[in-house]
Order: C-alpha cells, then sequence, then structure tokens
C-alpha cells in the first residue's frame, strides 16, 4: 500500500493519507478531496510515513524549509514476480507460476534468470526447477539454454 502526505488547505496541518483514498478528514474537520490534493513524500512504510508527517508539521510550524521528498523506487521486477507467487501454496503451482511471469518479462528466460528467483525465495536450486518444469512438461526450450512457459 503507498501512502503521502498532504497539507490542509484549511489548518495548514499535515496529514498522512492512503494514496489509494479519493478523500480524508483532517483533524480541524474539513473533508479534503485528495484528487485535488498534491501527494508528497511517498512511502510504502507506515512508519516512514509517520516521521514524513511529523517533519513536515516542524518545519510548518517553525517556518523552516519542509524536508526533501523520497522519491520511489522502482522495485527490481524479479521481487516483484516472487512477491505475487508467494501466495500459491502448492510448489509445482508456483513453479509454473514462475515460468509463465518469466515468459511475460523476458520472453524467453534462461537459467541465470531462475537463479536470481531462486535466490529470492530460497527453496530449490534453479537447475531442480527447470528439471521439474520439464519433467511435467510446463516449459519447453527454444533454443540452447532458453525456455518459455507452455
Amino acid at each position: 500500500m503507498k501512502y503521502g502526505v498532504i497539507v490542509c488547505p484549511k489548518c495548514g496541518m499535515a496529514k498522512g493519507v492512503e494514496s489509494n483514498k479519493k478523500t480524508t478528514t483532517c483533524q480541524c474537520g474539513r473533508k479534503i478531496d485528495l484528487t485535488h490534493m498534491k501527494l508528497r513524500y511517498m512511502t510504502d512504510s507506515p512508519l516512514e510515513l509517520a516521521a514524513s508527517v511529523a517533519k513536515a508539521n516542524a518545519a510548518l510550524r517553525g517556518g523552516g524549509p519542509m524536508p526533501s521528498e523520497r522519491k520511489s523506487r522502482k522495485r527490481d521486477p524479479y521481487t516483484e514476480m516472487t512477491e505475487k507467487t508467494k501466495a500459491v501454496k502448492d510448489p509445482l503451482e508456483r513453479m509454473r507460476l514462475i515460468a509463465v511471469e518469466l515468459t511475460v518479462l523476458r520472453s524467453e528466460f534462461t537459467v541465470d534468470d531462475l537463479r536470481r528467483v531462486a535466490a529470492i525465495i530460497g527453496k530449490d536450486s534453479a537447475e531442480d526447477m527447470l528439471a521439474r518444469l520439464q519433467e511435467h512438461n510446463l516449459v519447453y526450450e527454444t533454443d540452447a539454454g532458453k525456455f518459455r512457459a507452455v
């Protein structure tokens, strides 16, 4: 979930909000339409959000400069892929989903791509995963060392 900081146009206080919400109510009672507000300090962590709100309020009340905005980092596609597959309990189905995601990401994947995923997951080695995928006919070899999901 993404969070951001806004500044209330009525009272001038900073407030932390969830970015997927459309409205929020400030502590002063004003209903704020978030579609018209600029979200600052985007973060994934509620703890970072609380720290950002505290710094923004201190800067607003003390008249000092606002803290620099934190840019959201682009996440590694292999990490995102493994997070999608964590919910799947069946190991064979999880490996099939990994093969499909790698095929979507790279069109053809190699053992090195599987190694990166296996390092994040930490369960099987890439060679074992590939052997099981081929054994169950879930991937096929398009070229020497390059694979695709069926």
